[in-house]
């Protein structure tokens, strides 16, 4: 049932961005084995309905799910400020708040891996769309975790190096003809690519443990972030960003927090094995 109201457009768009950060918190007090979290998300989340009663005068809220308000309001889909593409990432589409808006994309025309695939995905996804966020041109941190992010950045970069070389090993060996250097690349694009599966899993995890204590500190309103009211406005000229524009930094932020844990929980499952290199 679609209840009738006049939103203004700029009113649908406070709206629709409520709608996505109380479903993005609803994830994390789904997941989160900490009490004391859940019950500040949860106040959180409150708030985030009380603002959505503020905006459209008459509507209760109550404790409806995301989804029937989206419907009542007449919200064609709780997307982040700039929108993407609808997701599909194969049975995480539906289960995952944040991952399942995006399709996972192939690592390199002729790579097969539907592992590499996924990670090269995510990885993408955090060089475009999210790593802008946590950048010092738009979210200033605390001195400790300002120079954390440094080391972090420094990490990521060579993951992403490393995926750079397994694309040109997997494009070289589709692309070969003499047997004997076939099997030769084979072996190593097999050796790179679980090289890249596990380095991949090991930076995901930092990140997210980091990004869990920046999240925890905004909930808390500690000092880690210190401009989490500021808005998110990216410049074209040099960054690609347009998912989370217009969204608070503290949204973003705690959007990149959900997207890690979403994709580490879907490396859990049992399509992923994710060994040492050489295991």
């Amino acid at each position: 049932m679609v209840v009738d109201v006049n939103l203004s457009p700029d009113k649908k768009v406070e709206v629709e961005k409520a709608l996505k950060y109380i479903k993005n918190m609803e994830s994390i007090v789904r997941t989160s084995p900490n009490p004391e979290q859940k019950a500040r998300v949860q106040k959180e989340i409150s708030k985030y309905r009380e603002r959505i009663g503020a905006l459209v005068p008459g509507y209760d809220t109550g404790r409806k799910p995301v989804e029937q308000m989206m419907e009542e309001l007449g919200i064609s889909g709780a997307g982040g400020g700039g929108g993407t593409a609808t997701a599909s990432t194969g049975s995480a589409n539906g289960e995952y708040s944040v991952l399942g808006k995006y399709e996972i994309e192939k690592a390199s025309r002729n790579s097969t891996d539907p592992d590499v695939n996924f990670l090269a995905t995510v990885l993408s996804l955090i060089q475009r769309e999210y790593w802008p966020v946590l950048s010092d041109v738009h979210c200033k941190l605390d001195f400790s975790h300002s120079s954390e992010r440094d080391t972090l950045r420094q990490q990521l970069e060579n993951v992403l190096r490393n995926l750079k070389v397994l694309c040109e090993t997997i494009e070289e060996y589709a692309n070969a003809e003499k047997q004997d250097f076939r099997e030769q690349l084979l072996k190593m694009k097999n050796r790179q690519s679980r090289s890249f599966i596990y380095e991949s899993n090991e930076i995901l995890k930092k990140l997210q443990e980091f990004m869990g204590r920046v999240a925890s500190s905004i909930e808390e309103s500690g000092s880690v972030c210190t401009n989490p009211d500021d808005r998110l406005k990216f410049n074209a000229r040099y960054e690609e960003a347009k998912v989370l524009e217009g969204r608070t930094v503290a949204e973003g932020l705690m959007e990149f927090y959900v997207f890690l844990k979403e994709a580490i929980q879907y490396l859990k499952l049992p399509q992923l094995k994710i060994n040492r290199p050489g295991g």
